[in-house]
């Protein structure tokens, strides 16, 4: 497999987590143009927001990221196939716990009522999975230069 369609792979899951995380973000974002409450409501719940994606990406997060890291690292270093890349990557527990995350916030929306509510929960996790994906990019770029 040539290096750039390995590149490609690596990237994958990142890319996948920051298309999510910014869905979300746009579907909370939504929610403040509308006319229920004042923007200086949302202020203060888009700080919880973002502490609480902290939270969750320290605790939660952070392992899914650094288990996707070791395995992008034994990719590179071909220690395994790409196929053996793929089928970890996605058919995991991790990704299914990201899945999970982004389902549920998806599907609540059906059953809260309260705009306030689905922002911070759309925000939570948006957030959540952006920054998830920046720290992971962020690692990946480190290890690719030293296998140039």
């Amino acid at each position: 497999m040539r290096k750039n369609s390995k590149y490609c792979l690596i990237l994958a899951p990142g890319i996948l987590w920051i298309m999510a995380g910014i869905k979300l973000l746009l579907k909370a974002s939504m929610s403040v143009f509308d006319n229920y409450f004042s923007f200086i409501i949302y202020c203060p719940l888009a700080m919880l927001a973002w502490g609480l994606a902290a939270l969750k990406c320290r605790f939660l997060l952070c392992k899914t990221w650094e288990k996707q890291l070791a395995l992008a690292n034994q990719f590179i270093s071909q220690s395994i196939s790409g196929k053996t890349y793929l089928r970890q990557t996605f058919i995991s527990k991790r990704f299914f716990i990201m899945a999970l995350m982004i389902a549920f916030s998806l599907i609540l929306r059906h059953y809260i009522c309260n705009p306030l509510i689905l922002f911070v929960i759309r925000a939570t996790v948006g957030y959540a999975l952006i920054k998830t994906a920046i720290s992971y990019l962020y690692r990946i770029q480190k290890i690719s230069i030293q296998h140039l």
